[in-house]
């Protein structure tokens, strides 16, 4: 039996820097933070991060490939090329915004690991940093074109405006949440949201998903 061989140090200082670089480009942003603090925090030298990336671009794209990575686990593409006759009926047309929905929810759901992501996201899709275009074409781009699809899909409307106010009526209280958890809290300071929460959230998000189809039960 062939055993997997054990991460070597090198790639272990390779993850633990681009990980210490998320945390800390969500917090303070790609320009408000520098090698050092990153070096730091990664518990590396700072002359790790030229080995492994080159340079602080390096590691943001980096940093970028790792978010992708994560983002295509939840894509809905494969479930849909394989289910293409759920098209054909309402109760089919139910099957796959839910599945949407839910792909996207779970991408989101704030997780104690890697609980950067979201934020990491968010503000790079907001600024002129580096890596807001690869931000933008490879994960918000792309969903946009996914989502105004499937509206115009099931409706037969062509009035893409209609169908992006659907889409961001679906999804921003998950952004919300995840990106700014403390704006839910302080909405109702004597019960902390949480998994049970963002779980509601997602059901009356798929219902508002599904009534802005015509789609409801």
């Amino acid at each position: 039996m062939v055993q997997a061989k054990a991460p070597s140090s090198a790639e272990n200082s390779r993850q633990a820097l681009i990980i210490a670089a998320g945390e800390l480009f969500a917090e303070n942003g790609v320009s408000g933070t520098n090698v050092r603090s990153i070096a730091a925090k990664a518990g590396c030298h700072v002359a790790l991060i030229n080995y492994h990336f080159g340079n602080k671009d390096g590691l943001v794209n980096a940093v970028i490939d790792f978010v992708l990575e994560s983002y295509r686990n939840y894509l809905p593409d494969e479930f849909i090329r394989c289910n293409e006759f759920l098209w054909e009926t309402r109760s089919g047309q139910r099957k796959i915004v839910e599945y949407m929905v839910d792909q996207a929810f779970e991408f989101i759901r704030p997780r104690k690991e890697n609980r950067w992501i979201n934020t990491f996201i968010m503000r790079c899709s907001e600024t002129n940093e580096i890596g807001r275009k690869r931000i933008l074409q490879e994960i918000l781009i792309p969903g946009c074109i996914r989502y105004t699809k499937t509206y115009a899909k099931i409706t037969g409307s062509t009035n893409y405006k209609q169908a992006r106010c659907w889409a961001l009526s679906v999804f921003s209280p998950a952004f919300i949440y995840a990106t700014n958890p403390a704006i839910i809290d302080d909405t109702c300071p004597r019960k902390k949201a949480d998994d049970h929460f963002f779980d509601e959230l997602k059901k009356w998000s798929i219902s508002t998903a599904l009534h802005g189809l015509g789609l409801e039960q």
